[in-house]
């Protein structure tokens, strides 16, 4: 009897074993790393027609870095300089009320802008004129000026995290 319970458990105990083993290397995120440990992102500039979207996209892009663990986001000397650029604010019309075919229901607001990650200390470019873009759907229930303003901030936050995204991974 002792004999068949110790040829059942054995099994159970190697498995148990691999199992613990297999989550002890576990870490959380990407294992990716940049060739810079800080990161100074300047103020963003506007060229596109984004009412007031700016200063919202300025606190969104430095809580994204901040949020992401992978940089020091400094005011000054850090080893990476970002710049951005607004270029692009686009409205399209993608869904319409079917009783009025001139009443626009749902629209798409696209934000493209260009980005510019510089090396400091080399004074060369890690990559210049990249295009980053996103996109927000809003519905029109309550007026198109206060749709658009209440997106503005999602909008820059998504944009913010796209930038983010795109100067962190591996190029």
């Amino acid at each position: 009897m002792t004999t068949k319970i110790q040829l059942w458990i054995l099994p159970l105990v190697a498995a148990w074993g691999l199992f613990s083993q297999s989550c002890t290397h576990y870490q959380a995120g990407d294992r990716s790393s940049v060739p810079f440990s800080s990161i100074q992102i300047n103020p963003v500039k506007n060229q596109s027609q984004a009412p007031q979207i700016t200063q919202v996209l300025n606190h969104d892009l430095r809580q994204a870095f901040l949020q992401s663990g992978k940089v020091i986001v400094e005011s000054s000397g850090a080893g990476a300089q970002l710049n951005v650029t607004l270029t692009r604010y686009e409205r399209e019309n993608i869904a319409t009320n079917s009783q009025d075919t001139g009443l626009a229901r749902k629209y798409a607001l696209t934000l493209v802008a260009t980005c510019d990650l510089t090396n400091v200390g080399e004074d060369s470019a890690y990559f210049s004129n990249r295009t980053v873009s996103t996109t927000l759907d809003i519905f029109l229930d309550s007026g198109q000026t206060r749709a658009e303003t209440n997106a503005i901030p999602l909008l820059s936050k998504k944009l913010a995290d796209t930038i983010a995204n795109e100067v962190l991974q591996t190029w």
